[in-house]
């Protein structure tokens, strides 16, 4: 059930990016910055694992966050984007989303 959920909140930057493709008919940076987002995300797993602490939410939901946020932000930047309020908003949405994923997936199971 909560992988399930994971996969959802993951999936939300990118049909985000996808409903602007659709709605512009040709901006697709949307679905690039959610796919860096993703990456930093898989980055930010990785390192926050690498420490040590194994699976601790404590530590992977805000590594992830701000690795999937700094990649974001890059990834809108290379395509061009101003650096300002609403790509900061963006950004932020985009990585609360893998944070959150994150969380869940690596959510403690009850026994």
């Amino acid at each position: 059930m909560f992988k399930t959920l994971a996969v959802v909140f993951a999936a939300i930057p990118f049909a985000f990016g996808l409903i602007r493709a659709v709605n512009t008919g040709s901006d697709v940076r949307y679905v690039w910055v959610a796919l860096a987002a993703m990456c930093g995300g898989m980055a930010g797993m990785a390192a926050a694992r690498a420490t040590g602490r194994g699976a601790n939410p404590a530590v992977i939901v805000p590594v992830v966050f701000v690795v999937a946020g700094a990649f974001a932000v890059s990834a809108a930047m290379l395509l061009g984007t101003r650096l300002g309020p609403g790509i900061l908003i963006v950004a932020a949405s985009f990585a609360a989303c893998f944070a959150a994923a994150s969380a869940l997936s690596v959510r403690p199971r009850a026994r």
